[in-house]
């Protein structure tokens, strides 16, 4: 068999002049390749009636299409891998986001390939991870993002039923001198 082409990598691109700025959408949408414990992302045709989250366009995503109905009990890792490149003109990076999940959201990470660093950027427990009137948690994160290779990182813990999760993010950048 020939073998599998790799995954693109998502590249905020580099300034053209100074002033300017640059963006790149990480959203759980079909053109980013999220991963689910290895494996695409399924995104969901149907999603839960209790999931209120506003999701700025991003999609809910699962192990399968029928996630909002039944998934096994268990942990899940979402993964995104992006990269900041090292510009001529130098570039100051934000990652902002909002996230939500059923069950417990264990945590948002951003791994830093380049240093072999992680951060947590944020998490939300005590179930309803994933509707505004039960759980309050605020679901956001802003992060300065320096250049090198980083990994966007979402570990879910479902306890039964339905399970998924949505990521609304963006890299933003100002061209600086």
């Amino acid at each position: 068999a020939p073998p599998t082409p790799a995954a693109t990598v998502a590249t905020l691109g580099c300034c053209k002049c100074l002033g300017g700025s640059n963006a790149l959408d990480l959203n759980t949408i079909n053109t980013n390749n999220w991963t689910i414990n290895g494996n695409p992302v399924a995104f969901l045709t149907t999603i839960h009636p209790a999931w209120n989250l506003n999701t700025n366009g991003a999609k809910w995503v699962s192990t399968v299409a029928t996630g909002a109905t039944s998934v096994p009990p268990g942990a899940y890792e979402y993964k995104l891998n992006f990269a900041v490149p090292a510009c001529t003109i130098e570039q100051r990076v934000t990652l902002a986001g909002n996230y939500g999940g059923d069950d417990d959201v264990l945590g948002v990470f951003l791994d830093n390939l380049t240093t072999s660093t992680s951060a947590s950027l944020a998490s939300c427990s005590g179930g309803w991870c994933f509707n505004s009137t039960l759980n309050t948690n605020p679901r956001t994160f802003t992060v300065n993002v320096p250049p090198g290779n980083y990994v966007l990182r979402v570990k879910l813990q479902n306890n039964g039923g339905p399970s998924g999760m949505f990521v609304s993010a963006k890299l933003n950048s100002a061209c600086r001198n």
